[in-house]
């Protein structure tokens, strides 16, 4: 019994059927196959085969891929965690900026000394905190303060071209330059001029200070590209408020003679960049 049972199976598999093409109406055969079952399941496993790897190499290589909601869920993360670093770099330079323009602000408007000041804390430098303390008794800091100002200078000469490589400078006034730049006493110049010369802003920016104080008198800071800041002291008038954009070469004042610290008509003018106070006459000729 068992011996018929396994010739059926044979039977079975070696069973042939054939597919003929013929004329609806003349019944003339065109074309004829003949296949067995074992055929037919090899032909089957190879077209799976075949359109397996078709749909794969689709997927895989062509942008149809990209409409998987598995692609689409791993981009969407993939620009949230990008999206969320950017937020927080952009965060920490924000507060690094802050500080810098507070702590600038305190030097050019007297209320620090710029030849006392040193970082207490290089944790808190790092972490965007560094605040500026006085602290006149401690020698040693200001030797590393005057130090550090002239290796940043240094520096910024090797960088000048890049720093202001698509800026065009104007000069705030024409005039005669009564005193020079000098670290860390004076980070800026004197310009004598002709009475009632106004000033003018030395390249687009915004207006970052713009108030009176005794020691400097009519005082306005600008903010420009680059990180560049330019500072105007003991103006007699101002034309500007803190927010307002200026162009190169918009009056924003009146050469004057304001603040203790003027001893006649001038213009007190100065650079600087995240590095430190740059010498103006590196860049501007003042009418000369």
């Amino acid at each position: 019994m068992k011996k018929p049972e396994k010739k059926k199976k044979k039977n079975w598999f070696k069973r042939s059927t054939r597919i003929v093409g013929m004329d609806p109406v003349s019944f003339e055969e065109w074309w004829r196959v003949k296949i067995n079952r074992i055929q037919l399941i090899s032909i089957s496993l190879i077209f799976i085969i075949i359109l397996f790897l078709f749909n794969y190499l689709i997927f895989s290589y062509t942008p149809i891929g990209y409409l998987l909601p598995e692609n689409i869920k791993n981009r969407n993360k993939q620009k949230i965690e990008f999206t969320a670093t950017r937020v927080a770099n952009l965060e920490k330079r924000l507060i690094a900026q802050d500080n810098y323009i507070s702590n600038l602000q305190k030097v050019i408007l007297g209320e620090v000394s710029i030849d006392s000041i040193y970082v207490t804390n290089l944790n808190e430098k790092t972490q965007g905190n560094a605040n500026l303390v006085v602290d006149t008794t401690i020698s040693n800091a200001e030797k590393q303060l005057d130090q550090n100002i002239r290796e940043n200078q240094e520096k910024l000469k090797g960088t000048n071209d890049q720093l202001f490589d698509h800026l065009f400078l104007y000069d705030p006034v024409a005039g005669q330059v009564s005193q020079k730049f000098r670290i860390p006493n004076h980070p800026g110049v004197d310009i004598v001029t002709k009475k009632d010369e106004q000033i003018k802003a030395c390249l687009n920016g915004v207006v970052l200070h713009s108030s009176y104080d005794d020691q400097d008198g009519h005082t306005i800071i600008l903010s420009h590209e680059n990180e560049i800041i330019s500072v105007y002291k003991h103006a007699q008038k101002v034309y500007v408020n803190v927010g307002d954009k200026v162009t190169r070469g918009k009056a924003i004042g009146v050469v004057g003679n304001t603040g203790e610290r003027s001893t006649g008509p001038h213009l007190h003018f100065e650079l600087w960049s995240d590095m430190g106070p740059l010498d103006p006459l590196d860049y501007f000729s003042f009418g000369k």
